[in-house]
């Protein structure tokens, strides 16, 4: 009992020493809970999941296109946004369409009506929760446009009698076009769930090489080698250097396995296949930035730390809150307006943007540069100061 209270005191004294880790212990689950609870409040609030979005482009001008603006804008819970991710058209001829045709109700109806009156345009990482809500608030909004005109022009309803009639039918059988577009403009295909996922975790997992690389730096440093090739004039540049190709063969090699993955084994298992994109030349550009900045930051923490517990304990902890403030974790669709600006604070943001611009829009070289340029601009920034704290720390203090 004695060695077992001594050998007990003996640990616990050797991590009060360790300030450090004693504080990422307690920092990164209280920044997990803030960061988590503030990313998902919107998902858990059944307020917050009622609430749309919308853009609305008037291209009819007429005045029923003008009664269809102010029919969705009373409805709960919609409001207009000019840089909301669902566009509502309202094509030319709208007006005219509904105030000629005294028949349109009964081709409402039955879905025959030609031409569409609207389009809804979403942008291609929309939630299919967000879809069918604006789907099912447009589709309201047009029916009710349409019996008011009936009842008032037609039948000559009095505004009283209207107002206790519905004009009845399956909304989801009207003359509405939908599509979801990229940035561009440019029709892309729905995305799924391993869109989100292949890319994410792929990031993560290159960002998440900070624990080997840093503990690694430790042992060479704890065994005296960096002492002897700072002896034989090798220079901090080469040293780092030399750290960062491996690592970079090895999140290339990561991401083909990844891709596979996604393209044959998830489909095998019953679940959405993953469209690589057009543009090999794009993901390898992609890739290699990521992997650079991921390389830089891990460089960073590695020439920082002193023992094999820091590196992993601050390895593992940026690359979780990165993670988890870059939409991997939590996608950036179901976070609040607010949260999906922090994002960018991360780079893991930047590329999963990337990603989702070669996977999803299917997009090429020209549309991943922002956020290529971004990380690259990251990772000279990371590996210059790693080499500064190199040549100011490592060699003033080899052991």
């Amino acid at each position: 009992m004695n060695a077992l209270l001594a050998l007990s005191l003996k640990e616990l004294r050797l991590l009060a020493r360790d300030w450090h880790g004693l504080a990422v212990l307690f920092a990164v689950p209280v920044l997990f809970i803030l960061l988590l609870s503030l990313a998902l409040r919107d998902a858990f609030d059944p307020a917050a999941s009622a609430r749309l979005r919308l853009q609305l482009v008037d291209q009819d001008r007429g005045a029923l296109a003008r009664q269809f603006a102010a029919e969705l804008k009373a409805l709960p819970g919609v409001e207009f946004d000019a840089q909301a991710p669902v566009r509502v058209t309202v094509l030319p001829g709208f007006s005219e369409l509904l105030a000629t045709r005294a028949d349109l109700a009964a081709e409402l109806i039955a879905g025959q009506a030609e031409p569409a009156l609207l389009q809804i345009d979403y942008a291609a990482s929309t939630l299919p929760q967000t879809r069918g809500l604006a789907a099912l608030n447009v589709r309201g909004a047009l029916l009710q446009v349409q019996s008011d005109y009936l009842f008032r022009e037609v039948l000559g309803y009095p505004e009283a009698r209207r107002a206790e009639l519905r004009f009845l039918g399956d909304p989801r059988r009207l003359p509405i076009t939908e599509a979801f577009r990229d940035g561009a403009g440019r029709t892309v295909a729905a995305p799924t769930a391993v869109q989100q996922n292949v890319p994410g975790w792929l990031i993560f997992a290159m960002f998440f090489a900070v624990i080997p690389l840093a503990t690694s730096f430790v042992v060479e440093r704890s065994q005296g080698s960096l002492l002897r090739l700072r002896v034989l004039g090798v220079p901090a540049g080469t040293l780092l250097l030399s750290k960062a190709l491996p690592y970079y063969c090895v999140n290339l090699l990561q991401m083909l396995v990844m891709l596979a993955v996604g393209i044959w084994l998830v489909p095998a298992l019953g679940g959405d296949r993953l469209d690589p994109g057009h543009s090999a030349l794009g993901l390898w550009l992609l890739g290699s930035a990521t992997s650079l900045a991921a390389i830089g930051l891990a460089l960073c923490v590695a020439v920082t730390v002193r023992t094999t517990l820091q590196a992993t304990i601050a390895g593992g902890a940026i690359s979780l809150l990165l993670a988890a403030l870059g939409g991997v974790m939590v996608p950036k669709l179901v976070m609040p307006p607010a949260m999906q600006t922090l994002t960018q604070l991360s780079p893991m943001a930047w590329s999963l943007d990337g990603f989702s611009r070669l996977l999803v829009a299917g997009g090429g070289v020209h549309d991943i540069l922002p956020a290529g340029g971004a990380l690259l601009a990251f990772a000279a920034a990371t590996l210059a100061l790693a080499a500064l704290l190199y040549r100011h720390t490592v060699q003033s203090h080899p052991g």
